[in-house]
């Protein structure tokens, strides 16, 4: 999608571009010719022969949301974060009346065209890795380690968190669950501006059931519509993005009224079995999982598992509260999920089962009050992105409803 756009854009501005692709699983040479830049694909490891092809011939490359930001006539803001970049990134857009765009699906370089007041680009690991982009204000919503397996290791992908202020001289945004670790590659001469739901702070937060902002009252925290302590923080941010932006209270109470929750994160599917069901499938990360968990009452049947990124499952079991009675692994990622539990002796049941669909048949049985699908982890072992598998598993419940 960002490839035929980036293209697109090139040619609208009287340019020359052509597509490549790797010819199963082999990397296609171009046509010889003189290229002013390459734009790879932002899902490419930098040990991608298309990297070693460009720097022996001196192309400089380059990602389709830097393309983006050098084409941009407005105002920008630059969102990142191992978990709400999507939502912050929404919020933000309808409390400035601008453009969301970039990871959340659409790219950057169609953005550029539409006529908003700002672009609120969401900004993966992958895109911001030697990205060079200047927003005017760039948020951080919260760093927990993820993707392990592209970037190497953790500090990799903090430093790639870190660069979407590394060339911006206006606002930083930083989340309140942000280590110190996590920002040790942190190189800006952007202001800071802090986010807390628990104390006054320079930038936003709450006291006395408002949001302000350096101690302005913005709006009540009762107009936020989307449920969750992790969505506090997510709206902290966006407050925050827009405020230095210049919105106005009343633009801004009007966002948070009607924001509605992402597809997949935490949407409640309906009642199967006498048992509710939660699709979170977008959690691909272990932070998300107990985020979502943390948003629930009764006992839990959890649903895990997927392709593993190289994630610390520990990290999971460590933290899970007793109301989980319950774990389903399914997937590539199975035997680790289970070692962790064994690792960590989990007092609850377990169960490793292929897949999604012998997922959904076990937790059919359980004692549980509620189901929750939220994985921890990627989609790719068993489907093309989270958004179907978020859409099996909702197949999956309605048949047991229907009684299939």
């Amino acid at each position: 999608m960002s490839g035929k756009s980036a293209c697109r854009a090139v040619k609208k501005r009287g340019g020359k571009a052509k597509i490549y692709e790797d010819d199963d699983g082999k990397f296609t040479p171009p046509k010889a010719a003189e290229y002013d830049f390459a734009i790879v694909s932002p899902g490419l490891k930098h040990d991608h022969a298309v990297y070693a092809y460009c720097a022996e011939r001196k192309i400089p490359t380059m990602g389709e949301a830097e393309l983006g930001f050098r084409l941009a006539k407005c105002p920008t803001v630059g969102v990142t974060g191992t978990n709400g970049k999507t939502t912050t990134t929404r919020l933000i857009a309808s409390m400035l009346g601008g453009t969301a765009c970039g990871n959340i699906g659409y790219p950057i370089t169609a953005a550029v065209d539409t006529e908003k007041k700002a672009l609120v680009c969401e900004l993966s690991s992958f895109q911001l890795k030697d990205a060079h982009i200047s927003p005017d204000v760039a948020v951080i919503t919260n760093i927990s380690a993820d993707h392990l397996d592209w970037h190497g290791g953790a500090d990799d992908y903090y430093k790639c968190k870190c660069n979407i202020a590394s060339e911006t001289d206006g606002a930083l945004v930083l989340g309140e669950d942000i280590t110190v670790g996590a920002l040790k590659s942190l190189d800006t001469d952007a202001r800071l501006v802090r986010c807390s739901t628990t104390r006054a702070v320079d930038g936003a937060y709450i006291e006395n059931g408002y949001f302000k902002f350096y101690g302005e009252r913005v709006c009540p925290v009762e107009y936020l519509r989307l449920p969750g302590r992790h969505n506090l923080k997510n709206a902290l941010c966006a407050v925050a993005a827009a405020k230095c932006m210049n919105a106005s209270n009343i633009d801004i109470l009007k966002a948070m009224s009607t924001a509605n929750c992402d597809p997949h994160r935490i949407s409640d599917i309906g009642t199967a079995r006498g048992k509710r069901w939660i699709d979170d499938s977008k959690a691909t990360n272990v932070s998300a999982c107990l985020a979502a968990v943390d948003t629930l009452e009764g006992k839990i049947c959890l649903i895990v598992g997927g392709r593993d990124k190289a994630l610390d499952f520990d990290e999971l079991f460590s933290a899970l509260p007793e109301s989980v009675a319950e774990v389903i692994a399914m997937g590539e990622s199975a035997d680790s999920i289970r070692k962790s539990a064994e690792n960590l002796r989990y007092n609850g049941e377990f169960y490793a089962v292929a897949g999604l669909k012998d997922a959904v048949c076990l937790a059919a049985d359980s004692k549980a009050d509620t189901v929750l699908l939220s994985p921890c982890c990627a989609s790719f072992d068993e489907f093309k992105n989270y958004a179907e598998r978020g859409e099996r598993f909702k197949a999956e419940v309605d048949a047991l409803r229907s009684g299939k």
